[in-house]
């Protein structure tokens, strides 16, 4: 009796213990195996269960108040159960604060119109990821935190809460915006360069119109050598400062990606024979050989863009001649590749000379924005350094490259220059010929061709009135706008020339009151803003055409061809 009584005992004390949470607490168990020792058994074996379960719960504890992110344990009514320490942290509430509060305390709806978006989601689908809340501080201070929401479930699987995960994103905001200040500060600024660069254009080019065109009309009349001389000295620096403007605003469109590449079939035989012609005389007169070949392999017709690979040929062959003091000058054209089934080819320009050549470590530079080989070449050869820098992006918009050797193989100075160009082209026996581009300067008009001039520039007026009554026209003049559509509503005018830029009221408003007037003559604007957009504004006005200022004789002709 006294055994069991102490044997009952020892099992009181070991229920004790287990129960005080001393789970390592042991009794011997016996041999006989009876009931006491069953009971003992299992009285361990629930401590040993006790311990692993506390064990794991603490495990999981010290996980959930280690993590840096916030975490909120929610009930499936959304109320607060629990926080980790990083949330109290973060908004200096405490978790006795918020158990038993709702969600919308902490993420007010006010501010988190996607908040019941994402429950619906988590609803449908059992998580929700990323999503942007801002999260309310005991302070009234707010948090911009990227939450991820999931069910929580008990061991019968079933929804027991929901865990909140919340990110701080408010630096990463921060970043955003200031990214996109920066953004909206360098597109402000690219729009005032372009204003800007568009507003030089006009200014610059219209009095460079009447020196050119004046030049021109100079040059027809009798002069003593002296004077044409004088006269030819001043159309080459005239043309000269045109193209160095219209370098100056293609290399602002390439940098924007504003210019288009056409696709129009050329001749490339006569095209190139067409703008390489003057540069053989100019390099004769230097006493320097010059000569171009073109592979018989070529085809005759190809689609491209013939202007851009004139540009670029004609930048490379002005170099050639203005570093080429003696010798020779050689351009050649070759097939470098053919696809059949897609009916393009490559065909590749070289510019070889015997010039002052490129040294090793700048033929690498020297196609960067505003770069020359030697920065003494600038004074003795003039020049900024734009022309390679753009052919070479005219070239890459043409899907090719381009590259320098200098000296050339079997050369002891010079450079050669090469470009290639990705063209589609018209077999020989579909081939249709393109027309000839040629001005035609003993053009006239019918009798009786009556012409409006609006432009507020009395040299470029009177330019006009030369060139367009030496074609046979009647030439009337208005100074601004509103001039010009008083005299349009009083009689009709066969073509209107109508300047952009005008004191009173601008070409772009009168065009808009003559169409709005039914005024159906043909409008051409008549201005020195050569941008895209300008000339798609003076369409989108009512005017039929444009003609860029400084024009030549041939530009005008095509365009009194085309509307008179």
């Amino acid at each position: 009796m006294k055994v069991l009584k102490e044997r009952i005992e020892e099992i009181i004390t070991l229920i004790a213990e287990v129960a005080n949470g001393n789970f390592d607490y042991q009794l011997e168990v016996s041999e006989t195996g009876d009931e006491m020792d069953a009971v003992i058994a299992g009285v361990s074996m629930l401590g040993q269960e006790l311990k692993n379960s506390t064990v794991s719960r603490d495990f999981m504890q010290s996980i959930y108040q280690g993590v840096v992110d916030m975490l909120l344990v929610l009930n499936t009514d959304c109320t607060i159960r629990n926080v980790n320490e990083a949330f109290e942290e973060a908004t200096g509430y405490k978790e006795s604060d918020l158990v038993g509060k709702h969600l919308t305390d902490v993420f007010k709806l006010e501010d988190n119109y996607d908040l019941n978006t994402g429950l619906v989601k988590l609803e449908q689908e059992g998580k929700c990821l990323n999503l942007e809340l801002l999260l309310h501080t005991n302070q009234g201070q707010s948090i911009s935190t990227s939450c991820s929401l999931s069910y929580l479930t008990n061991n019968k699987k079933e929804k027991d809460g929901i865990l909140i995960i919340a990110k701080d994103i408010t630096e990463q905001k921060l970043k955003e915006k200031e990214l996109q200040e920066a953004k909206q500060r360098a597109e402000a600024a690219n729009e005032a360069k372009s204003h800007f660069l568009s507003s030089m254009s006009h200014e610059i080019r219209t009095p460079l119109n009447g020196i050119l065109g004046f030049s021109y009309l100079l040059q027809d009349t009798q002069l003593n050598p002296t004077q044409a001389q004088y006269v030819n000295l001043i159309k080459t620096s005239g043309s000269n400062l045109s193209k160095l403007l219209n370098d100056i605003l293609d290399f602002h469109r390439i940098e924007q990606d504003r210019i288009a590449i056409e696709a129009i079939p050329f001749d490339i035989r006569q095209t190139v024979a067409s703008h390489l012609e003057p540069y053989k005389y100019l390099a004769e007169d230097r006493s320097i050989s010059f000569s171009y070949t073109i592979a018989d392999e070529v085809p005759q017709v190809v689609i491209g863009d013939p202007t851009r690979i004139s540009q670029v040929l004609i930048n490379l062959i002005s170099n050639s001649v203005k570093f080429t003091e003696a010798g020779s000058i050689s351009v050649h054209c070759q097939l470098n590749e053919i696809s059949e089934a897609e009916s393009t080819v490559i065909l590749r320009f070289t510019v070889t000379d015997t010039g002052i050549g490129i040294p090793a470590d700048k033929q690498a530079v020297i196609f960067d924005s505003f770069t020359q080989s030697d920065l003494s070449t600038t004074r003795k050869y003039g020049g900024f350094g734009l022309g390679l820098a753009i052919s070479k992006k005219l070239v890459n918009l043409m899907q090719g490259d381009m590259g320098v050797t200098s000296p050339p193989a079997g050369q002891q100075n010079g450079a050669s220059f090469w470009f290639s160009v990705k063209l589609k082209y018209v077999a020989a026996n579909n081939a249709v010929q393109p027309e000839a581009d040629e001005a035609e300067l003993s053009y006239k008009l019918d009798d009786g061709t009556s012409i409006l001039v609006v432009d507020d520039n009395a040299i470029n007026v009177l330019l006009m009135q030369d060139v367009l009554e030496n074609f046979g026209a009647q030439v009337a003049v208005a100074q601004n706008g509103e001039e010009a559509v008083k005299m349009a509503m009083l009689n009709t005018y066969d073509l209107i020339f109508m300047d952009i830029q005008m004191p009173v009221m601008d070409g772009l408003e009168a065009a808009t009151k003559l169409r709005r007037s039914n005024v159906i003559s043909p409008i051409i604007a008549f201005s020195a803003n050569a941008y895209k957009d300008d000339i798609a504004k003076s369409l989108k006005a009512g005017m039929n055409d444009h003609l860029c200022k400084p024009f030549t004789s041939k530009d005008l002709v095509s365009v009194l061809k085309k509307w008179v």
